[in-house]
């Protein structure tokens, strides 16, 4: 290196994988790799429009993992070959240009590669993506072999000529396997043949509607919460105008009583009846029961222990004494480690995995493909399409200043044609990576006329910006949500805080919602959960856990009362198939009675949203009357049952929407209440 040459650090977090090696005896390791660190140093400046003319630049090392080797051409051993090693897919870089579009991912993407569109990582294969199959995957089928011949003419959803572990027909792969014969396939997705599949139709779209047309601070089914069992008839929570840290507070006495005991959970049934904006944070007269009124939630048990048991500690609870999981590291300020409740922890071993939800659609010219998705199950939180939410800034940044208005989930495929015939071969499995599209707003420009027209979840903060011109979309890996953009009244009343972090005006006049909230804390939970939940394959390159279902995620065996996952004993795929061939009308009049006597028992089919009365529903035909189910509660609705998604089983509940950001100066007032003087 010559001198004077700027050293330039590089960030943390690498997917480099230090096991990948050359043989030593033929290759030897450079080091220093100056080749690479100056290189590659050079461009990063470049295209930080850092670079000043006449100056070089040298990375300080590179990222860990990665090293370089040379090797003498055997029919000319003065010219030496040079290469980098570490690529998690055992595939070396053969030059720094090559390497560089890898580098800046990983400096970008805190070392995640998941949607890096280098060479290496688009030649890869990125692993077999799981099971996309309704039901829950155990281990891939003995033989799944392509057929030989002429290629059959069934549907997707009908031909079983290829199958998944539980003998069901594996729409996804024979979705593949048509696109290869068509080049170009626009196709919605049926799985007719899965009871799984019937019973979600059943219930999914109208959850999702009601879901998307409600406030974003609503909890949702499936979602990671912070929640507080009791609080005492005279105590409520206080944040610190100071300190900013919170505390149980008795008001006959105007004093701090002590830290809160949080706990943290899953949400198993949201409340039926209507929520306001003031339920967040005051105790307010209901009309019906808590059971009714409130939220299930359950205690998330250890995802890498073998006891369940905590998750049976289920409490219905008002809105008010729960907190979005997302914000942990703000609500437990001030409260050592060593205090928490086990089931923190459990929760941020589980912030690093993701599920996709509702696949609906398969767009595709060979040999590329994407699957679209309703939503995704992503850390803590479940995101829809319509949904707003808050992007990850950079590494080094510490500020959130974009948000991204969904307008499509997609499961991409690529390089379908260098892909094994068997899907579970891993010699040769295709590329997947889960991207978000949408419309880009950012809170930081400074020379373009902001946003009038913005969204509720959007209103309460800053003047917004589009980020591109309203013909264009944006597209991110999914490994840049944050999280639901929450409206900012909302943030305000959960985190208040002045934007300067000076103490609050009596009037509450200064007061303002901070887009970075739960910042720090996501990025810290990541980094907990790629070291400690054992799932993760870190030794092979894996960076997320990507599960088939939510329950297969949080690794549970139970929810709301019912045996979901591995404990579900009860799941007969098989019986199911010949219930359904009676609906497709392929059985005989005697057959079809036989099985119209066996209907299958009160038992949930999947983890997510599906229960017994969706099953029945699912075959009100075989009377052929075409009538509607029992009821998912009893009479009374004081009384609920045991269902998973219980707001959405009727037509006439409705949840209030709450328009977020507008506030008054008596709402101020009122935020002024979660305050005490230090």
């Amino acid at each position: 290196m010559s001198a004077g040459a700027v050293i330039v650090p590089i960030w943390d977090g690498s997917d480099g994988d230090a096991s990948h090696q050359p043989d030593r005896t033929t290759h030897k390791l450079v080091d220093p790799p100056t080749l690479y660190l100056e290189k590659v140093g050079t461009l990063w400046m470049i295209h930080l429009g850092k670079a000043r003319a006449g100056v070089k630049y040298k990375l300080d090392r590179l990222p860990q993992g990665y090293r370089m080797y040379e090797k003498p051409r055997h029919n000319d051993p003065a010219h030496v070959d040079k290469w980098l090693y570490g690529h998690p897919n055992h595939k070396f870089f053969d030059s720094p240009n090559r390497f560089f579009p890898h580098f800046l991912y990983l400096m970008e993407h805190g070392g995640d590669n998941m949607g890096c569109l280098c060479t290496l990582c688009q030649t890869k294969g990125g692993g077999r993506i799981p099971r996309l199959s309704s039901g829950s995957a155990q281990s891939p089928p003995a033989n799944v072999a392509k057929p030989r011949g002429k290629p059959p003419k069934l549907r997707p959803d009908m031909n079983s000529s290829r199958v998944d572990e539980e003998g069901t027909p594996d729409v996804y792969r024979n979705l593949i396997d048509k696109l290869e014969r068509t080049t170009i396939l626009d196709e919605a997705i049926k799985e007719t043949m899965s009871l799984d599949w019937r019973a979600e139709q059943k219930l999914l779209p109208k959850a999702i509607t009601r879901m998307s047309n409600q406030a974003a601070w609503i909890p949702r089914v499936g979602e990671l919460v912070l929640f507080v069992r009791t609080i005492p008839e005279g105590e409520e929570f206080r944040r610190g105008r100071d300190t900013g840290q919170f505390a149980r507070y008795k008001s006959e006495t105007e004093d701090l009583i002590g830290p809160i005991l949080w706990e943290a959970g899953v949400v198993g049934q949201p409340a039926v009846e209507a929520l306001e904006l003031k339920d967040l944070v005051l105790e307010t007269t209901k009309e019906y029961d808590v059971n009714y009124s409130g939220f299930r939630v359950e205690p998330l048990p250890d995802p890498n222990g073998r006891s369940k048991n905590e998750s049976l500690k289920h409490k219905y609870l008002p809105l008010h004494h729960l907190r979005p999981f997302v914000f942990w590291k703000e609500i437990l300020q001030g409260i050592e480690e060593k205090d928490w409740h086990p089931t923190i922890n459990h929760c941020r071993k589980v912030m690093r995995s993701f599920s996709l939800l509702g696949k609906h659609r398969f767009k595709g010219t060979w040999p590329s493909a994407s699957i679209y998705c309703q939503g995704m199950y992503i850390g803590s939180e479940l995101i829809l399409v319509g949904d707003v939410v808050r992007l990850m800034p950079k590494p080094y940044e510490m500020e959130c200043t974009d948000v991204l208005k969904i307008t499509a989930i997609k499961l991409k495929l690529s390089n379908l044609d260098k892909a094994g015939d068997n899907d579970y071969d891993d010699k040769h499995p295709y590329n997947s990576v889960v991207h978000i599209a949408g419309m880009g707003f950012t809170s930081a420009a400074d020379s373009i006329e902001p946003e009038t027209d913005v969204l509720n979840a959007m209103e309460g903060y800053d003047n917004w910006y589009a980020k591109h011109s309203a013909d264009k979309q944006m597209e991110v890996p999914f490994s840049r949500i944050l999280g639901r953009c929450f409206e900012g009244d909302a943030m305000m009343l959960w985190l208040p805080e002045s934007p300067d972090g000076s103490p609050l005006a009596d009037d509450g006049s200064n007061m303002a919602a901070n887009l970075s909230n739960g910042l720090e804390g996501i990025r810290e939970a990541r980094e907990f959960s790629t070291d400690n939940d054992k799932r993760i394959g870190v030794d092979q390159g894996e960076t997320w856990l990507w599960g088939d279902t939510r329950t297969e995620v949080l690794d549970i065996t139970s929810f709301n009362g019912a045996d979901v996952g591995r404990s579900d004993t009860k799941r007969d795929p098989s019986k199911w198939r010949k219930l359904i061939r009676v609906l497709e009308g392929v059985v005989d009049a005697q057959e079809r009675q036989e099985l119209k006597q066996k209907t299958l028992d009160r038992r949930p089919l999947r983890g997510y949203l599906a229960h017994n009365s969706l099953v029945r529903s699912a075959f009100d035909d075989l009377s052929g009357q075409g009538e509607s189910s029992a009821t998912t509660r009893d009479n009374s609705p004081r009384k609920r049952s045991r269902s998973v998604a219980r707001a959405d089983d009727s037509d006439d509940e409705e949840v209030a929407k709450v328009r977020g950001g507008q506030s008054t100066e008596p709402m101020r007032k009122k935020l002024l209440g979660v305050f005490i003087s230090d």
